[in-house]
């Protein structure tokens, strides 16, 4: 059995969030590297990425306060950082090493936009003032990820020193950032609030926080009342499939950005996106009895849809590192002008992989367990 065969089997990782953090990745990859696409294809991944890191990182929290209360913290953020860390750290230097190559360096402004980056506020730095280094423009969502995992553990601290129940934790947190996230919707479909400059980085800690609540609900859900893998694997399909195509034609009916868009298309997409994670067991469970049911078709067609389920996992399992380096291939390609062929997009995107699945190999498996993943 080859390496993407055992991970497209391991079942001790969620197969189902694998493959979307792969699906969310390639829809970015896609819209940057085309300006024909749908308007929502690049905002509709960030909301399902947001809405899967509401879900594991307010899993995770809760998990580790409640196993070692104060020492869990440590554990957690020692655990994002890293996680996070080392390969925006092999980013940041290709970043300086493109931008010497490409561009006529202000050092103080390349300063700047590095360290806004490595610790989690380079969208503000971005609404501030649009900086002319290269290579940096997808950093936004990164860096409203880490304000995510910062108010995730100032929350759960406050309410732990109340209550000791993690469903008080999780359901608090999560209360708060659908409130907060839903008000600011509102807020700006009604006109009360009004974007700056630069509309869909202006939202990121306002309206955004929204699908990080949708994914902590999903966490809280899960503590207080667990989901059955026996949905029934008829029933599980057809539900998946109705999600899917929901969330697609949301995408798809986004024509440009402005507050009714942000109002109900992107208010929608992540509450596709946390019915999927609801449903990650019974998805799971249809895809395994599926495997087996494969036994006994024959050994090449099986190895080839292993080798495919296992190479699209992969992806998703190393998206981070693919998200981070396709910023850097497409930055230096705009740069030199040199879109507009077919041979081009290919060569970008077989670069961005590539640089990615380099970074995810060399850098974050030093650093950071991904479980079967580790064996590729």
């Amino acid at each position: 059995m080859t390496a993407l065969e055992s991970m497209a089997l391991d079942s001790r990782r969620s197969l189902l969030l694998d493959l979307l953090r792969g699906l969310a990745c390639g829809m970015v990859l896609v819209y940057h590297l085309n300006s024909w696409l749908p308007t929502g294809l690049g905002q509709g991944a960030m909301e399902l990425f947001f809405v899967l890191s509401g879900y594991l990182i307010a899993k995770s929290l809760a998990k580790s306060v409640d196993r070692k209360g104060w020492p869990g913290v440590k554990e957690f953020t020692v655990r994002r950082m890293r996680r996070l860390m080392p390969a925006m750290g092999g980013f940041l230097i290709g970043a300086l090493m493109l931008n010497i190559w490409l561009t006529d360096v202000i050092w103080t402004e390349l300063s700047w936009a590095s360290v806004s980056s490595l610790f989690g506020w380079y969208n503000f730095y971005w609404l501030r003032e649009e900086p002319s280094v290269i290579g940096y423009g997808g950093i936004w969502s990164l860096s409203l990820e880490e304000q995510f995992y910062v108010t995730s553990l100032v929350v759960v601290l406050a309410v732990r020193a109340i209550s000791a129940r993690p469903a008080i934790w999780l359901g608090t947190l999560t209360a708060l950032l659908l409130g907060w996230g839903l008000g600011w919707r509102i807020a700006a479909y009604t006109g009360v609030y009004s974007p700056p400059w630069v509309p869909y980085i202006a939202y990121l800690p306002l309206l955004r926080f929204w699908g990080f609540g949708l994914g902590a609900f999903v966490a809280w859900l899960e503590l207080v009342r667990p989901v059955k893998a026996t949905l029934g694997r008829g029933l599980t399909f057809v539900a998946t499939v109705l999600i899917l195509w929901f969330m697609a034609w949301m995408v798809d009916s986004v024509a440009f950005y402005d507050a009714n868009t942000f109002m109900l298309q992107w208010l929608l997409v992540p509450v596709g996106g946390a019915a999927l994670i609801r449903l990650a067991p019974a998805i799971d469970a249809a895809m395994t009895a599926g495997f087996r049911a494969l036994e006994s078709w024959p050994i090449v067609a099986r190895r080839a849809i292993f080798q495919t389920v296992g190479a699209c996992r992969l992806f998703g399992v190393a998206s981070y590192s693919i998200y981070l380096w396709h910023c850097l291939v497409l930055a230096g390609f705009r740069h030199e002008e040199l879109f507009g062929t077919t041979e081009i997009w290919w060569l970008m995107a077989f670069l961005s992989v590539l640089t990615g699945l380099l970074s995810w190999k060399f850098i974050e498996q030093r650093f950071y367990s991904f479980g079967a993943a580790k064996r590729i």
